[in-house]
C-alpha cells in the first residue's frame, strides 16, 4: 500500500505544473524612435513662420514581419504605448510573439487621414496613396491641370521602419528590437504674391507632376502614372508683400517628366467672383531655394480686382438699426 500511495505522489508530481500560454522565447519586444528632425518645412528650413504647420505625433503603429520565402505576413501586431527618450524624441513601443528566423521587417502609423494603405499581402507591394478629389473639385480645375492626371489629395505624413533581413535570434526571456522611423513623404512651401489681398476669400490650387503613391516597403515612388495634387493656401505676407502661400506635402517630384510643371490657382473673392491664374513652375523645382529648402517662390503677382461699387450684381448691406412697434391681434 505505501509504494501505491508514493507511485500516486509521484506521478501527480510530473503531470500537474504550470505552463505559460505563449513560449517565452517567441517573445519580442518593439521599440520605435519617430525620427522627424529633418523635415523641411516641418521641424527644419521655415520660411514663413505664420503659415502653420502639421504635427507628426503617431499614436499607434502597425507591426509586419513577412516570411522571405512564402512572401505571407509570419506575425502581425500595434503598438501604442507612447514615450520619450533623453533626447525628447518620440517613442513607440510594445510585444509581438514570432519566432526565431529571419524576416522582412515593415512598421508605419496606422493614424493617418488622407494616407491609407492597400495590397499589404506582401513587403514588395504594399503602398501608400491617396484618394481622388470629389467631382466638383476636379470640375474647377479640368483643361487646366491635365485632364489626363487625376486629381489626389496631398498625403499626411507616413513614418516607416523597414529592415529587409531582420533577424530574431534563438533566446531566451525577451528579445528587443529597437529601430528608427523616418517619413516617406516630402514637404514643401510654396507663395505667390497679390496685389488686392483684402479681396482675396479663399484659394486652393493644384500641382502637376507629382508621384502618386509609394511602394514602402523598398520606398520605391511610383512614377508610371503622374498625379495633379490638391492643396488650399493661406492669406500671408513675405516681409509686407501680401501672399498667397501653403506648406504642402506630397511623396514627390517625378523627376523625368516630359511635360512642364505647373500650378494652377483658383481664387475665390469676397463678392463671389473667381480667378484662375496658371504658372509653369518647371524651372523653381530647379532653383537653390528648392534643392536645399523645399521652397517654391513665385516672382509672378496676381492681380485682384476690388469688388464693383455701383451697377449690376448683388450688393450686399446692412443698415442701422430702427425701432418698429406693432400690435399684434391674438
Amino acid at each position: 500500500m505505501k509504494q501505491i500511495v508514493l507511485l500516486l505522489a509521484f506521478l501527480l508530481s510530473v503531470s500537474c505544473h504550470r505552463r505559460p500560454l505563449e513560449d517565452p522565447a517567441n517573445n519580442t519586444t518593439l521599440r520605435v524612435a519617430v525620427n522627424i528632425k529633418a523635415i523641411m518645412n516641418i521641424t527644419c528650413d521655415i520660411y514663413n513662420e505664420k503659415i502653420p504647420v502639421p504635427t507628426i505625433e503617431p499614436e499607434m503603429m502597425r507591426v509586419l514581419f513577412y516570411d522571405p520565402t512564402s512572401k505571407k505576413i509570419a506575425s502581425e501586431t500595434y503598438i501604442s504605448d507612447i514615450t520619450y527618450d533623453d533626447e525628447g524624441t518620440r517613442c513607440l513601443q510594445g510585444d509581438i510573439s514570432v519566432r526565431p528566423g529571419t524576416y522582412q521587417m515593415l512598421i508605419y502609423n496606422f493614424d493617418t487621414e488622407s494616407t491609407l494603405v492597400r495590397d499589404d499581402q506582401t513587403f514588395e507591394t504594399i503602398e501608400a496613396y491617396t484618394d481622388k478629389v470629389t467631382s466638383s473639385i476636379r470640375q474647377s480645375f479640368l483643361g487646366r491641370a491635365g485632364e489626363e492626371n487625376a486629381i489626389v489629395y496631398e498625403p499626411d505624413h507616413l513614418v516607416v521602419a523597414s529592415n529587409e533581413r531582420e533577424v530574431i535570434p534563438f533566446h531566451e526571456g525577451v528579445h528587443v528590437v529597437k529601430t528608427d522611423a523616418t517619413s516617406i513623404v516630402e514637404t514643401y512651401y510654396l507663395q505667390i504674391k497679390v496685389d488686392g489681398l483684402q479681396y482675396v476669400s479663399s484659394a486652393r490650387a493644384v500641382l502637376t507632376g507629382m508621384v502618386g503613391s509609394n511602394r514602402f516597403g523598398r520606398n520605391e515612388r511610383v512614377t508610371s502614372t503622374p498625379v495633379s495634387l490638391y492643396f488650399s493656401l493661406q492669406k500671408s505676407d513675405d516681409k509686407g508683400v501680401d501672399v498667397l502661400a501653403t506648406v504642402f506635402n506630397t511623396f514627390g517630384r517625378i523627376e523625368d517628366i516630359t511635360n512642364c510643371l505647373s500650378v494652377t490657382f483658383d481664387i475665390r473673392t469676397t463678392d463671389g467672383r473667381t480667378v484662375k491664374r496658371d504658372f509653369d513652375i518647371t524651372s523653381l523645382f530647379s532653383s537653390e531655394a528648392c534643392l536645399k529648402h523645399h521652397w517654391l517662390l513665385l516672382e509672378e503677382t496676381v492681380k485682384i480686382d476690388p469688388p464693383a461699387s455701383s451697377g449690376g450684381g448683388f450688393d450686399p448691406s446692412v443698415d442701422d438699426w430702427e425701432d418698429e412697434h406693432h400690435d399684434i391681434k391674438l
